[in-house]
């Protein structure tokens, strides 16, 4: 059309078909303990990095994509500037974030530094028990010879976590949804957890998370009722 080759775009009279919105699902306070005793089983590697996905609320590619000169352990925080994906016609590569907003700091827990501490000094006795086999390239997570990971391996190890333990099935993008849906109970705003969850739009994070608005509100209106109107 801009050619003028044709006279208009067919493709701009299409009906859309309307959108269907589907409720996030995410995890409940009881479920992320069982998880997290589950974790303890596990080997040091995937019980950091399911311990990340869940306080992050970063993707998956964004976790196996952070490196080492990322990890802020003074300023206890991450830099997300990176992105790990497979194409079939390309295989496992890096990429920046979604969009320039998915570049970001996100603050951590004191527990969430020292467990990173732990798990780099478990790291470095691997690279030094493997020799010139590990080729390191300074990721956080990585294959037994240093290479990024393939973003499946973390959806199936956590497919087979979830039977092992008899836990409720579990993806890696639930993990986002309960921080974010936890953040919201508390009491956060939407601005804080839309920068935390590195959503271009404020408006993205509200339309998401729009069912999780509700209940919290009217949690706001439980506490308003016993502070205000309940007698003593």
């Amino acid at each position: 059309m801009k050619e003028g080759l044709v006279p208009f775009n067919v493709a701009a009279r299409a009906t859309l078909p309307k959108a269907e919105h589907k409720d996030v699902n995410y995890f409940q306070p009881e479920q992320v303990a069982a998880i997290r005793e589950a974790l303890e089983q596990e080997p040091m590697k995937w019980k950091t990095l399911v311990h990340l996905l869940l306080i992050t609320g970063a993707r998956r590619g964004e976790v196996l994509g952070l490196k080492w000169d990322k990890v802020d352990f003074e300023g206890n925080r991450i830099f997300i500037c990176n992105n790990i994906l497979y194409r079939a016609d390309v295989g496992i590569y890096e990429s920046s974030p979604k969009t320039e907003r998915s570049r970001r700091y996100v603050a951590l827990p004191t527990e969430t530094m020292q467990l990173l501490r732990r798990y780099r000094a478990w790291q470095a006795e691997e690279r030094l028990r493997l020799g010139e086999y590990y080729q390191n390239q300074g990721f956080v997570f990585a294959q037994d010879n240093g290479n990024p990971m393939h973003p499946d391996s973390v959806t199936n190890w956590l497919k087979k976590f979830s039977r092992r333990h008899d836990l409720p099935h579990i993806n890696p993008h639930a993990f986002r949804h309960t921080m974010a849906s936890m953040l919201y109970f508390n009491g956060v705003d939407s601005v804080s957890i839309s920068k935390r969850l590195g959503h271009a739009q404020v408006s993205t994070t509200a339309n998401i998370y729009a069912h999780v608005l509700e209940g919290a509100d009217q949690r706001n209106a439980d506490i308003l009722s016993e502070m205000f109107l309940k007698k003593a």
